[in-house]
């Protein structure tokens, strides 16, 4: 298999570049022309969009000519309907906004505008870590054991973070992610690592059953997952195994063709030993990640922590500490300048309700379409007053329809006398 066949495993849905930040003074944007505007929010493009929800760069005025750009997220109008959906995102935005801490992306606010559920994040200008596997798998670029603990570290700092995160009360969450994989691991183009969607999270205090329904995605579930059984923190620690094992050796793990190969593999296949693909990782690396990947969830570590301390000691004894300008170095070598623009390619779409300030942009409505539509003609508001007098010609038409009505009747009334005479 070549390693452009390889790098097309990591192809298994459409682009996405949800990007955060927490840079205050932050990149130099371009000045993007707003395509609509959501409330205080200018609408600036389109990131992605998916079957339940649409993302996009959005720009928040301030008072000091400094506008804000965040990640606007908004539930798509067909969707709107669905009750179970609306209450999972607001679950997400009420776990996400206790959370703060350097790994993990922060959402500002949520709730409703104009009938329409949403969210904002930080924005980044970065790249997913699925794209950064991609591209280094396409161009047969291996990337460095350092890195790649120092990367996978910092998504369990963000996870362990998450594990022990309390509420108000005090009492801990017991969030569990569920859906670690590298389509939810940003790398800023300044070397800054982020974990980021709790769109499936579950804490403790959620009872109800997701009645069998898999969750996440399915190359990157773990066995208890897969199975349809109770999951807890080592549930992501599994997940993040699976997303260490790729960082180094740049191979998809359990990816099959089809769901169910793929499930059979996470339960029943053993994990191979990334020094199998590749010789310079030590001994130790490939110990913490066959841990991470045991099947029962006892003989993992037991807790995030645990697994990051590991790793962080293998980036001391492979030279040290990560500076993030060495991975941002490291991106430079992957990505060039035609592939840091912070909106994609044709991103001037938008969906559903948004109403477009000009009609020189596409507007995309319901799922999968890209159909233009132009606004409607302005209807002007109806005057206040007193009825309107009937004009001149108003009279002319009652009274023709009254002269027509009149001699409907005479014609009647002739003809019934005519038949009176004949009959007697």
């Amino acid at each position: 298999m070549s390693s452009r066949d390889l790098g097309s495993l990591f192809d298994d849905d459409a682009d996405e570049r949800t990007v955060i930040d927490v840079d205050l003074d932050g990149p130099v944007i371009p000045n993007y022309p707003a395509l609509a505007v959501y409330g205080p929010f200018e609408i600036l493009g389109r990131i992605a969009r998916g079957g339940m929800a649409e993302v996009y760069l959005a720009r928040e005025p301030s008072a000091d000519g400094k506008p804000r750009h965040v990640v606007l997220k908004r539930i798509l109008p067909e969707r709107e309907d669905d009750a179970e959906f609306i209450r999972m995102f607001r679950e997400e935005a009420n776990l996400a906004r206790r959370l703060y801490h350097p790994n993990v992306c922060h959402v500002y606010e949520a709730g409703e505008l104009d009938g329409r559920t949403f969210m904002t994040l930080e924005w980044v200008y970065g790249v997913s870590l699925r794209d950064v596997l991609r591209r280094a798998s396409r161009r047969g670029k291996a990337i460095p054991v350092r890195l790649a603990c120092h990367i996978a570290a910092r998504v369990a700092a963000a996870l362990d973070y998450v594990h022990r995160a309390t509420g108000v009360d005090g009492k801990t969450l017991e969030i569990v992610h569920r859906d670690v994989s590298p389509h939810n691991v940003m790398i800023g183009w300044d070397g800054k690592v982020k974990l980021l969607d709790f769109g499936i999270a579950k804490t403790s205090a959620q009872e109800e059953s997701d009645g069998g329904v898999l969750k996440g995605k399915h190359a990157y579930l773990s066995p208890e997952q897969a199975r349809g059984h109770a999951v807890d923190p080592r549930t992501d620690i599994f997940a993040l195994g699976i997303v260490t094992h790729e960082l180094l050796t740049g191979r998809p793990l359990y990816h099959r063709e089809g769901v169910l190969p793929t499930l059979d593999a996470i339960v029943n296949e053993p994990p191979p030993s990334p020094r199998g693909a590749r010789a310079d990782i030590p001994p130790k690396v490939d110990t913490l990640v066959l841990r991470a990947l045991q099947k029962a969830p006892v003989q993992r570590f037991p807790t995030a922590g645990h697994f990051r301390q590991g790793l962080d000691q293998a980036v001391d004894e492979l030279g040290g500490m990560v500076l993030p300008g060495e991975l941002a170095k490291f991106l430079d070598e992957l990505f060039g300048p035609e592939d840091r623009a912070p909106l994609p390619e044709q991103a001037a779409k938008l969906t559903g309700s948004f109403a477009a300030l000009t009609d020189s942009y596409s507007a995309s409505y319901g799922p999968f379409s890209d159909q233009p539509r132009r606004s409607p003609p302005t209807v002007p508001p109806p005057a206040l007053g007193p009825p309107p007098i009937p004009q001149a010609t108003d009279h002319k038409r009652v009274g023709t329809i009254a002269a027509v009505a009149l001699a409907g009747l005479a014609l009647f009334a002739l003809a019934f006398a005519v038949a009176f005479l004949l009959a007697s």
